[in-house]
């Protein structure tokens, strides 16, 4: 367990990093996660809106255009809304099942996802601190079923970047998802996700 803030050891602020075995981690990365992000570019499947878990694409850039952007509409007096997201504990939100189907979708062999959802389904975690390895310890059950690679696992990323894929997919260019109404001039700005 990490902690998120120096100093602040309150359990919403840890961070539980998986640690898992170096072989399997990179295999997956080398087996899956590469070519699979590869391909994903190669036939420009993610939008244009996606930086992060991209090669060639600087998490930092999302800032610098967002910077210029602001200072672009202050010089020209014009308003301006923004909306952001995060996606706070995202490792821990992929719904497994889902995201082997959109493996399969993607090519991934049979017995690659099967050894994948076997290994989510039948792994022990323990926590380790400090103060050494707990004895207690947890696994994936029916009645509480644990989601995700976890964070630190190298497929993560990937995982995730698939999630937010089927997220926009989702989402139809069509239809306006905010209805903003100037307080000065009474006109309406439809923006869409996109």
């Amino acid at each position: 367990m990490l902690k998120k803030s120096p100093g602040n050891s309150k359990i919403h602020r840890l961070r539980i990093i998986a640690l898992q075995e170096s072989d399997f981690s990179q295999g997956n990365r080398l087996t899956l996660g590469r070519p699979l992000m590869h391909n994903l570019e190669d036939a420009e499947l993610l939008p244009s809106m996606q930086h992060g878990s991209r090669p060639s694409r600087l998490c930092i850039s999302v800032v610098l255009n967002k910077v210029i952007s602001m200072e672009i509409h202050r010089y020209l007096k014009k308003p301006r809304a923004y909306l952001e997201n995060d996606a706070t504990g995202c490792y821990d939100r992929i719904v497994n099942p889902l995201i082997l189907l959109c493996l399969r979708k993607l090519g991934a062999s049979q017995f690659f996802n099967a050894a994948l959802a076997q290994t989510w389904e039948g792994t022990t975690h323990k926590i380790k601190t400090l103060y050494g390895i707990s004895t207690e310890q947890y696994t994936n059950a029916m009645d509480c079923l644990l989601y995700g690679p976890g964070q630190g696992s190298t497929i993560g990323p990937l995982l995730w970047l698939l999630c937010f894929l089927l997220i926009h997919n989702s989402l139809s260019s069509e239809i306006p998802r905010i209805l903003i109404s100037s307080a000065t001039s009474g006109t309406n700005r439809r923006s869409l996700c996109r």
